[in-house]
């Protein structure tokens, strides 16, 4: 058994679970500017030992996947008493907003940490005395009852849904699969007009358990399903963000941003591949 540590308290995990939270701490911004954040992520399939290694890695799959990605720095460091390897990069976000992103990566428990900072160019050096003062007072625990297994369902661990729709372009966010089923329209979903991802970005593909009913006079909704999308086919919703308008947000993907900046730290930690916005 496991005593895990939250903001809000303690919770006891049975063994055989695995933490594999993204914790995100969000810097609203000033006068309607961009907020900033600072979001831990834990890569547990990466066979890579060496956070160099990885390091050089995730910069190759930024360069392919983020527009103007433009690295600004790597270097060595040491995280919580362990070595650790920082980058520095900055990419167009929506064609228009330059980002910038600190990152640190250092392998611990059998997963590859990456504790990530982002922001916009243009106010990254006002968040550097924020950064310094996390980095100092990072401590990594030993724990020595870690499952060895990742959960087959890991890439799809975090509850968040979005549903685009097609024709308006609007983002929405659901706690999960059960409440983006339950929201969206049946008939609009079988008609093309809504397509689903998970919360990585990762396509999703819908499957109807009960057909839609339409009569003359009177028409009855069918229930479908979500599943991941095996074939590889769809494109993921990282390539499809470019004009898109968030209308239903969930804490804390209260904004574009923050939906941009939870895809880029997921895609970066699983290598997915395409654009960001």
């Amino acid at each position: 058994m496991k005593t895990y540590h939250l903001h809000e308290g303690t919770v006891v995990i049975p063994d055989g679970w695995r933490d594999q939270t993204m914790n995100v701490f969000r810097l609203p911004g000033k006068n309607g500017g961009k907020e900033a954040a600072i979001i831990i992520t834990r890569d547990y399939e990466t066979a890579l030992e060496s956070p160099l290694e990885y390091a050089d890695a995730q910069q190759e799959a930024a360069r392919k996947a983020f527009a103007g990605f433009k690295p600004l720095g790597r270097s060595e460091a040491v995280l919580g008493g362990q070595p650790a390897a920082v980058v520095d990069y900055q990419w167009r976000a929506n064609g228009t907003v330059m980002l910038r992103q600190r990152q640190v990566y250092v392998r611990h428990q059998g997963a590859m940490l990456t504790v990530t900072l982002s922001g916009v160019v243009s106010e990254f050096q006002n968040l550097e005395p924020a950064w310094e003062q996390v980095m100092a007072s990072f401590q990594l625990l030993d724990r020595n009852d870690e499952p060895d297994v990742a959960p087959p369902s890991a890439a799809l661990s975090l509850p968040f849904v979005f549903a685009l729709s097609t024709a308006e372009r609007h983002l929405h966010v659901y706690e999960d699969e059960a409440d983006a089923c339950r929201q969206v329209d049946a008939f609009e979903v079988e008609d093309g007009g809504w397509v689903f991802f998970s919360s990585t970005g990762r396509p999703l593909t819908v499957s109807f358990l009960a057909k839609n009913r339409r009569g003359m006079f009177s028409q009855e909704s069918g229930k479908y399903m979500l599943s991941p999308d095996i074939a590889g086919v769809a494109l993921p919703l990282q390539q499809r963000l470019r004009g898109a308008t968030l209308v239903k947000p969930l804490a804390p993907l209260e904004t574009m941003n923050s939906v941009e900046v939870q895809l880029a730290a997921a895609g970066l930690s699983q290598g997915v591949r395409g654009p960001a916005s």
